[in-house]
């Protein structure tokens, strides 16, 4: 399993094809033919990785978004980019930035 932490740099790759369907984003990634279907704030986050971000960017945004504390927050989305990341539909960058 890939490993993300706060230095770490996110981006949805590009071999796959979504689709909304009533709210939720349906993933095929093209190489492994697998589906990913995304709810509740799972949408929200797909469209912030669609450039490179990092984790605390996205924590930070759904933080100021929704009701939720911080720690909980840094552990949902750090453990919802490790799904993507094993389903490779994101690219993780954890090399320090300069």
């Amino acid at each position: 399993m890939v490993a993300i932490d706060s230095g770490s740099t996110v981006v949805a790759t590009d071999n796959c094809v979504t689709t909304t369907i009533d709210g939720e984003i349906v993933l095929l990634n093209n190489e492994t033919g697998r589906y990913q279907g995304l709810s509740g704030v799972g949408p929200d986050i797909w469209e912030r990785i669609q450039e490179p971000t990092e984790p605390v960017e996205i924590v930070s945004a759904l933080v100021g978004e929704y009701d939720v504390e911080r720690d909980r927050a840094a552990n949902d989305v750090e453990r919802f980019l490790e799904t993507l990341a094993a389903e490779q539909l994101i690219n993780v960058d954890s090399s320090p930035t300069p």
